[in-house]
């Protein structure tokens, strides 16, 4: 079957939603953060999901913490159970679409919240990803001060840390480290 739809920025979305949770705060507090987020996948939901409410901010959360369970789920089983969870509670029913001119699967209810659509779409990208690759694609930060999920697309599988950023700041960690180890057993 062929999920194109449902990768990429799906999976990206649900990346970029599970990392709105920060041990700072919260990056989507409140509906304008939530509008922010949502702008660079209008073309997504636009014409298919309603825009989204304020009224909506604690239930995004919820399936924000959902989404999580899956990224760091142990194997695949654990990982599947937690995406037909959501797929259930969102409401998947599977339908081809025409809203762009060709046609394509869609799983979101035809006018539905952004919350259904959101949880939907989000869970069939994370569901693609685990048919096609295994929860062995998703990883969790090791950098000791973040806690960002992301989705290894290397081929190795070799990726330890969600951003360049997080990468460089671990290895300027350890050099230092051992440098200082060096100069202590020079003394």
């Amino acid at each position: 079957m062929y999920f194109n739809h449902y990768t990429n920025r799906p999976v990206d979305l649900a990346v970029h939603l599970v990392n709105t949770c920060q041990a700072d705060g919260d990056q989507i507090a409140e509906a304008d953060d939530l509008n922010q987020l949502l702008e660079g996948y209008r073309d997504l939901w636009e014409g298919v999901a309603q825009p989204p409410k304020a009224s909506e901010l604690k239930a995004i959360h919820q399936l924000r913490d959902s989404l999580r369970t899956v990224m760091v789920s142990p194997d695949d089983a654990t990982a599947a159970g937690h995406v037909n969870a959501i797929l259930s509670d969102y409401g998947a029913v599977p339908r081809v679409s025409m809203h762009n001119g060709e046609p394509h699967l869609h799983f979101e209810p035809v006018n539905g919240t952004m919350t259904s659509w959101l949880g939907t779409t989000t869970a069939m990208g994370l569901a693609a990803v685990i048919v096609e690759d295994g929860v062995g694609r998703f990883g969790a930060c090791n950098a000791s001060d973040c806690d960002d999920v992301f989705v290894d697309t290397s081929r190795n599988r070799s990726r330890l840390n969600c951003s360049t950023t997080c990468s460089t700041r671990e290895a300027v960690a350890a050099h230092r480290k051992r440098k200082d180890k060096a100069k202590a057993k020079g003394k």
